[in-house]
């Protein structure tokens, strides 16, 4: 080493300039309580996959005076903070099929698909294990059945979660649907968190190579596997989590800064069956309103929801103070609650604006 060497060695060590390390210290202090707030919510997760929760009790206090819709629409008027769990239940009326209604869901109609790739069940279809195998199988699907289809349009459901961005009361729209509709009305991004990623991007799962929303429609409207242009052996992967991936780390750190904030959570058009989005009822405050509208009434059960890990709903319970059921297709009990709320005509004029310009 040159004597030139040691002093800039020596010039390093001795460098110590007190607002950089002001400012890395913030930073990490920083990172430290959003670390914490992660921790806090994992844990609660693992608590729940332990049986520790849901609890099968109902709440004692309630920011609603009775569990009415109409109770529900006065206090949305007062909310800042309203999350909205969605589901594949609100782009049906759009001509997307939901995965599991009985003979019109996807898993009841990939029979055909099923024996030609001697796949054993729907879920394995739509799993990482056998992407990574053969991606034929998922590729074929997608092109037969023109997903993601440009013609397809958002719901008014998709517009109600608009309406709620313009009003300033929605926190977070938190989908487990890769359909990308929210995006086609204007909700901003930084509203929208999609659960199980979508088709706007997609990767080489050899060189992690990056290729564009219009890129993947290509891929798959082609109706033959996307290989990778850089590495020419990888397969393109769209940027979706498929059974046994895991969800984007990203989760974890906006779902634990934003439950303990909601005020109002709106379930819509969902089962519920899948983990772990399906714990976002269970971990906001246990005093918060829950509006559930869907086609029925789910995780009521609390034997079997206990045993599910899944969330509980009391609609049904004598002791009942947060949880309001509206049964019946997603956008009608999306127009009764406008209605309530008083926005309904607004809700309308941002539909014929969209409608305007198609």
């Amino acid at each position: 080493m040159s004597d030139n060497d040691e002093d800039t060695k020596v010039s390093y060590l001795n460098y110590r300039p007190g607002s950089a390390l002001e400012a890395i210290d913030a930073k990490i202090a920083e990172m430290n309580a959003l670390m914490k707030r992660v921790n806090e919510s994992a844990a609660r997760y693992f608590q729940t996959q332990l049986g520790d929760l849901p609890n099968p009790t109902p709440p004692t206090t309630s920011l609603i005076s009775e569990p009415t819709i109409d109770a529900i629409a006065a206090h949305l008027k007062t909310c800042k903070n309203v999350i909205i769990l969605t589901g594949a239940g609100i782009s049906t009326s759009a001509g997307i099929p939901d995965f599991r209604t009985p003979g019109e869901g996807l898993y009841d109609n990939v029979q055909s698909y099923l024996e030609k790739y001697n796949v054993s069940s729907p879920m394995e279809l739509f799993s990482y294990k056998l992407f990574q195998e053969d991606p034929v199988p998922f590729y074929s699907l997608c092109k037969d059945i023109k997903y993601p289809a440009e013609s397809v349009q958002p719901t008014l459901a998709h517009y109600f979660i608009r309406l709620l961005s313009d009003k300033g009361v929605l926190l977070r729209n938190y989908t487990q649907n890769i359909d990308m509709l929210q995006s086609k009305t204007g909700i901003p991004e930084e509203k929208v968190f999609e659960v199980h990623g979508s088709f706007r991007s997609g990767r080489c799962t050899n060189c992690s190579a990056s290729y564009t929303e219009q890129e993947m429609k290509e891929y798959i409207m082609s109706g033959k596997v996307g290989y990778c242009t850089a590495c020419t052996n990888g397969v393109v992967k769209p940027g979706i989590v498929m059974f046994g991936e895991p969800l984007p780390n990203e989760y974890l750190c906006k779902i634990s800064s934003d439950e303990g904030k909601c005020d109002l959570l709106v379930v819509m058009g969902t089962s519920l069956s899948v983990g772990p989005v399906n714990q976002i009822p269970n971990t906001i405050p246990r005093s918060t309103p829950r509006l559930l509208l869907n086609i029925e009434k789910v995780c009521t059960d609390v034997e079997q929801n206990m045993n599910l890990n899944a969330p509980l709903f009391f609609f049904d319970h004598p002791d009942n103070k947060t949880d309001v059921f509206l049964g019946g297709p997603v956008d009608e009990g999306v127009r009764i609650f406008a209605e309530k709320c008083g926005w309904l005509e607004d809700l309308r004029a941002l539909e014929r604006a969209a409608n305007a310009k198609c």
